[in-house]
């Protein structure tokens, strides 16, 4: 049964909350959370466009959801790695991301490639050979012209990401003050979403695109690893995000925004991101969220686990269900959206157990992370509420 701590007050923050996060090594509810923005991703390029209901576009969003997890989990290693070893090796930290991101990435886009070769002689294959250096060299988003019939370009998220992984870690390395950080945190923050308002994608120089594309989502999931890696922000933190009816408090907020979402226009996409901030926060606070039962099920941490390679595979698995169901006479987005799924939930399975387990493996053994030492030894008051009861998913990036 959760732990509900009823016994503390509602704003409490003992420090035994701090250090058990601080200790926390597997953060249960993000897996839930990763499958939830896969099915909404899925969804949003098959079966979004038969409702009319503005909020059925907002599925869309669900790379902000990912983009708030990664900002948050990488940037929360590298400061533990930091407090435990004394510095931080970019050398290690790249290495993980090599063997996590390319093996997938990379296959993905070889299979792409051939079948492309194979099969498409419109301008859609000219332009996915035309682009293939920039798919190749994690430059998507910078130099590849948005379209929804652009073989690939899904890949944006992807490089988006690669290029936070690329030069964040050098920033972390440099600015050692947390106030530094958030200094630049904020300047980037506002340069990009004021481009957002002003810039043409693809016009100005290297530079514009660079700042115009830096994902909203991505700094703040870095803001949200260094205010809760502080004790001091981290109790503020806690009366927000970490109550009783903070996670359905939270829930709603971010429902009841992007319901508003579309009819605000910039307005919307901000509060959006900082609702997907809310998300992850109320569940990585506290092991027992209120939340925890549903983003916990067994199943949907199997999607999560899986959602890397789903979001890679996803657009070929519902390019084979819509030829089945061509050769079958039938044409339902709501088939393109169930047979996606599980075609892609199939396809990514296999692709994990058989091809990219081998590579994590790999990962542990020549990149392992040290063990966060364990809390000091808890107070009477302290076990009263006692430890989270639910074991934590493993901080791994």
């Amino acid at each position: 049964m959760l732990n509900s701590r009823a016994s503390a007050p509602a704003s409490f923050c003992a420090p035994a909350d701090h250090g058990i996060y601080l200790t926390t090594r597997r953060f249960a509810s993000l897996d839930g959370w990763r499958a939830v923005a896969i099915i909404a991703v899925i969804f949003h390029h098959t079966l979004a466009q038969s409702f009319s209901a503005p909020i059925a576009a907002q599925g869309r969003h669900a790379v902000t959801l990912f983009f708030v997890i990664s900002g948050f989990l990488i940037v929360t290693l590298i400061l533990r790695s930091k407090d435990i070893n004394g510095r931080f090796s970019l050398p290690k930290f790249w290495g993980r991301r090599v063997l996590r991101i390319f093996p997938i990435y990379y296959g993905a886009l070889l299979l792409y490639t051939v079948l492309v070769h194979l099969t498409e002689h419109s301008t859609y294959g000219e332009a996915f050979t035309r682009n293939l250096p920039f798919f190749a060299s994690f430059t998507t988003n910078w130099f590849v012209t948005e379209s929804s019939h652009t073989i690939f370009f899904f890949s944006w998220s992807i490089a988006a990401e690669e290029q936070f992984y690329l030069m964040w870690p050098i920033i972390e390395a440099v600015l050692a003050r947390p106030s530094h950080i958030f200094m630049l945190l904020g300047v980037l923050i506002i340069v990009s979403q004021y481009l957002l308002g002003h810039y043409t994608p693809g016009a100005g120089g290297l530079l514009m695109r660079v700042l115009y594309y830096i994902p909203l989502g991505i700094m703040l999931g870095t803001a949200l690893a260094h205010i809760l890696h502080e004790k001091r922000s981290f109790r503020g933190a806690y009366i927000l995000f970490g109550q009783r009816g903070s996670g359905f408090a939270v829930l709603g907020f971010a429902v009841g925004v992007m319901l508003i979402a579309p009819y605000i226009g910039f307005a919307g996409e901000v509060l959006v991101a900082v609702a997907m901030l809310g998300l992850v926060a109320s569940c990585v606070i506290r092991e027992d969220n209120d939340l925890a039962r549903f983003l916990r099920w067994p199943p949907l941490v199997w999607v999560g686990t899986v959602s890397y390679g789903m979001y890679m595979l996803h657009m070929l698995a519902v390019n084979i269900v819509r030829k089945i169901e061509h050769v079958a006479h039938i044409n339902t987005p709501y088939i393109d959206f169930a047979g996606g799924l599980l075609m892609a939930l199939i396809l990514a399975s296999g692709s994990f157990m058989l091809y990219e387990r081998p590579f994590l493996i790999l990962k542990e053994k020549l990149f392992r992370e040290a063990k966060p030492a364990m809390p000091p030894a808890p107070t009477v008051m302290e076990n009263l509420g006692g430890p989270p009861s639910i074991p934590s998913e493993r901080l791994t990036a």
